[in-house]
């Protein structure tokens, strides 16, 4: 029985010592709080960051992808505009009835505006595009300078230099302005 005794003041006599140990650091460091907090704190906006990256980047590919569509059909409209403009000239040349010339011609004139509104749609579909693709690159670089925040915070903390996690604070900070600037321009 009296081995127990033993075992057990020992145990109480380790659990007292990592108290008072606890104690010790927590007056130590306590700006290691903070610098967990904060590099959580860094992770989540980095991780909706990248998200937000992502989804423009795939809007910027879509929107550039609907872009050649409209590219290629303005291509369609301007061949079939020369077929007909030559058929017509063949046509005149060969002094058919006026009437069907002038019809041709007629369909001529439309595949033109027809394209001046492909075109105008093409290039709202590239500056749309774009504007998408300098999103990404906006949270993309967002991303990047949360993840040196974090990569600051874990160094600050192996070192335990409350110094470098400010500097960690600073990088996070800036990138987290940007980031919220941006979601909320758009």
């Amino acid at each position: 029985m009296e081995e127990t005794e033993i075992g057990e003041v020992g145990v109480d006599k380790q659990a007292e010592a990592a108290h008072e140990k606890a104690q010790e650091e927590k007056h130590r460091a306590p700006w290691l709080r903070g610098l967990a907090v904060s590099s959580a704190c860094f992770a989540v906006i980095a991780a909706i960051a990248s998200l937000k990256s992502g989804h423009s980047a795939n809007e910027a590919l879509l929107l550039q992808s609907k872009a050649t569509d409209q590219w290629a059909y303005y291509q369609a409209k301007g061949n079939k505009a020369a077929t007909r403009s030559a058929e017509a000239d063949i046509l005149s040349e060969l002094h058919v009835d006026a009437a069907r010339v002038a019809t041709i011609r007629g369909d001529v004139d439309k595949y033109s505006r027809e394209q001046d509104e492909i075109r105008a749609e093409a290039q709202r579909l590239e500056k749309e595009s774009k504007e998408e693709l300098t999103r990404h690159e906006w949270f993309a670089s967002t991303v990047t300078l949360l993840q040196v925040a974090i990569g600051l915070s874990a160094i600050g903390a192996l070192v335990e230099s409350r110094k470098v996690w400010l500097a960690s604070l600073v990088a996070g900070g800036l990138a987290a302005a940007v980031f919220f600037v941006r979601w909320l321009v758009g």
